[in-house]
């Protein structure tokens, strides 16, 4: 996988904001960093707007579980199938 220039070389705005940011480094498999690739890509985003939005629904699902919701995802015909989250 070839490195994404976009989180190596912040934008002006967060060059600009450097005080607003943390920068992390990660190790992933192979696998695992073709996958987010892949997915960020489908979306058009760079790895950290991937990243962001990842954490985001992260923090969502388990705000929803730790309120004793369930979650579910709702095929197309409108029924519901429980997910159930590890």
């Amino acid at each position: 996988m070839t490195k994404d220039n976009r989180i190596d070389n912040p934008s002006r705005e967060e060059k600009g904001n450097s005080s607003n940011f943390v920068r992390l480094s990660v190790n992933l498999s192979h696998e695992t960093a073709d996958t987010f690739k892949t997915l960020a890509e489908r979306k058009g985003l760079s790895f950290t707007e991937a990243i962001r939005r990842a954490i985001t629904i992260w923090k969502f699902v388990e705000d929803q579980l730790s309120q004793g919701h369930e979650l579910a995802i709702v095929e197309s015909d409108g029924n519901p199938r429980k997910v159930l989250i590890l």
